[in-house]
């Protein structure tokens, strides 16, 4: 009995040790929540697509109106950021105010937005079914 009784106290006063231990907060969690949420802003990554605003290709900026009268602004890194336009890569004076892009990228530890990659879209031409034969039979083939 006297050895179950041992083994009790062993085992609660092991559990509070190790209770204490992981209850500790590490400086980084002692944030208030609204810190808390903005840390989580400063981790967000992404892709949006929208008209291009405008542009800055001195700062290398580019800003794309992600929904209505909500802008955001992306940092295009030169030798990291690949800039398409449809199948073609472009410089960021390729890209004109009112493209319509698509950007992929992720916030840096100052919490600017970079850019991983921005994607011009251009309107693909669409052809009626039986296009295809039919410019075959004008042609001779």
């Amino acid at each position: 009995m006297r050895h179950i009784s041992s083994f009790f106290i062993l085992f609660f006063f092991a559990l509070s040790l190790g209770t204490l231990v992981f209850a500790q907060e590490l400086p980084g969690d002692m944030a208030a929540p609204e810190e808390k949420l903005e840390q989580i802003k400063m981790l967000e990554e992404g892709v949006i697509t929208g008209p291009v605003v405008s542009l800055n290709a001195d700062s290398g900026a580019i800003t794309v109106n992600v929904d209505e009268g909500i802008e955001k602004t992306f940092f295009v890194v030169s030798g990291e950021t690949i800039l398409w336009k449809g199948i073609d890569d472009v410089e960021l004076s390729d890209i004109k105010k009112g493209d319509k892009a698509e950007v992929g990228y992720y916030t840096n530890g100052e919490g600017k937005l970079i850019a991983s990659w921005v994607d011009i879209l251009i309107e693909e031409e669409i052809f009626p079914l039986g296009a295809a034969e039919k410019a075959k039979e004008e042609i001779g083939q």
